[in-house]
């Protein structure tokens, strides 16, 4: 149970990725926190899978909304042990067809968003606890057909680091757990064919992640074993060659 007894408060955790975290926490022992935006009903449902108690509303696009969420898991709990900043969007497109409401729309949430949580969970997160943001092979390599999320990935994987630089002194570890491409309705919506095989062929095994795939890694980062470990990106993308 590497994660007895510790806080953790997911970003959107209703579905895919977030909610796999959950259930992995929970399993190691955790307290999870399921936090959406907009899904409700699913966000429910991910708790009472994993016998939760606390759902919040928590939407990066608007600081009230983070503050307001991170004060119900205070009041509840009294601190938070581990902040993992899953949430996100994409809006895929070719550079030149990219629109400023699009680019704008996936930074707000993606980089700013991170920013505003990282700030907003300082006077709640406790001393040698952990922050772990969610980056991506994308922001590592460039794309091929997501100029704005690419920009928004690297951003957070820069962000981490400075975070971490300021949160040493209390002996918080801040990392970035960057996912390879990940299979899934998410996915299937966002990439054409040809640009899944594009993706698929950058990676030594072939194929394409699954959710759970990138459970244990979050696990580590969370748990006391990473103490040791700060200011770092761990990528797991099957292999995939980036520069």
């Amino acid at each position: 149970m590497r994660l007895k007894d510790k806080v953790c408060v997911i970003t959107g955790s209703s579905r895919g990725l977030g909610a796999a975290f959950a259930r992995g926490f929970a399993a190691e022992g955790a307290t999870v926190v399921v936090t959406y935006s907009e899904q409700a009903e699913a966000a429910e449902k991910v708790a009472a899978g994993i016998g939760s108690d606390l759902v919040v509303q928590l939407d990066q696009r608007d600081r009230g909304s983070i503050k307001k969420a991170f004060a119900q898991v205070g009041d509840k709990y009294g601190r938070i042990d581990v902040l993992v900043n899953n949430a996100g969007i994409n809006r895929t497109a070719d550079f030149d067809k990219q629109t400023d409401e699009e680019w704008d729309e996936v930074v707000d949430v993606n980089l700013t968003g991170v920013f505003r949580c990282c700030q907003e969970v300082l006077p709640y997160i406790s001393d040698k606890g952990r922050i772990i943001n969610i980056g991506s092979l994308s922001g590592q390599y460039g794309g091929p057909r997501t100029p704005s999320y690419a920009a928004a990935k690297a951003g957070v994987m820069q962000l981490t680091y400075n975070v971490a630089r300021f949160l040493a002194p209390r002996g918080i570890c801040v990392n970035t757990l960057s996912p390879g491409v990940i299979g899934g309705d998410l996915t299937e919506k966002t990439m054409s064919p040809d640009v899944m095989k594009e993706a698929t062929s950058l990676m030594l095994l072939k194929r394409l992640a699954k959710y759970d795939e990138m459970v244990g890694g979050a696990i580590f980062l969370a748990s006391d074993e990473s103490s040791y470990m700060t200011a770092q990106t761990l990528s797991i993308n099957g292999g995939a060659w980036v520069h």
